[in-house]
């Protein structure tokens, strides 16, 4: 593969989130002089319109509209999903892609025992309604659970950056394409480099959806944060960042 320079850096965040999740991380990001930052909130999500229709293979299509070159992509959980379909369908717009605590399919099946027998999303979802800056605390509280003290107390400006919005007006319908979507398929027109950062504690995404992925990958790079939950961007951000700076220098 040629060596090339990505001038972008595409961020995708998942579901209930916003693009703020990973404002305590770009603190820690090695980005190259002169990388130019795409953070876009997914529809009905933070600040982003929603028509009512939360479609993963629409959104790449409009996130590829965004990338002028290929790019280093990074998605989390269902953004990783927003990822894979992107680097599938525009192999030209994706440079490097890293997928962390993503997956390919979320539910199990007979031809995929990876997946989740049960999904409490929809619980988490009712909270968020109910009461979403409370839930959301809950939710980042439990990703830093063993996390070094003083990356918990930098948490403190960032619950307020997510729930400015209130909660995502998305919720129902991207938890249903999430469910929905397989992505198994796309996964062996992946050709660019790919990094799995996944967490050892992470409930939402176990590490086993991640291996599935490396399984299918053979370019991929596979990294295991083992104290880390659903967000080891956040709860691990300088290891994260130097695995990340890492696999960057390769492709650059």
């Amino acid at each position: 593969m040629p060596m090339i320079t990505p001038s972008q850096t595409l961020l995708i965040h998942g579901w209930g989130a916003n693009h703020h999740i990973f404002d305590p991380f770009l603190a820690s990001l090695p980005l190259p002089n002169q990388m130019h930052m795409l953070t876009p909130d997914l529809p009905g999500h933070g600040c982003a319109p929603f028509n009512g229709t939360f479609d993963i293979n629409t959104i790449a299509d409009q996130l590829a509209a965004r990338l002028s070159e290929p790019a280093h992509v990074l998605g989390w959980s269902l953004g990783g999903m927003v990822a894979i379909s992107l680097a599938a369908r525009y192999p030209d717009r994706v440079a490097t892609l890293c997928l962390t605590a993503s997956l390919a399919k979320l539910l199990a099946s007979s031809d995929y025992p990876q997946g989740l027998q049960k999904v409490s999303l929809h619980q988490m979802a009712d909270k968020f309604r109910m009461d979403y800056p409370k839930y959301m605390q809950q939710f980042l509280q439990l990703q830093m659970l063993y996390a070094d003290t003083g990356i918990q107390t930098g948490m403190q400006h960032l619950l307020p950056a997510i729930c400015q919005y209130g909660a995502p007006v998305a919720l129902n319908a991207a938890l249903h394409a999430l469910e929905q979507a397989d992505l198994r398929p796309l996964l062996s027109s992946l050709h660019c480099p790919v990094l799995l950062v996944y967490g050892g504690r992470d409930t939402i995404t176990p590490p086993r959806m991640g291996e599935y992925l490396h399984q299918q990958l053979p370019q991929s790079e596979w990294h295991l944060l083992p104290q880390a939950a659903h967000t080891p961007f956040l709860s691990h951000p300088d290891e994260f960042a130097r695995v990340l700076g890492r696999f960057w220098e390769q492709y650059t």
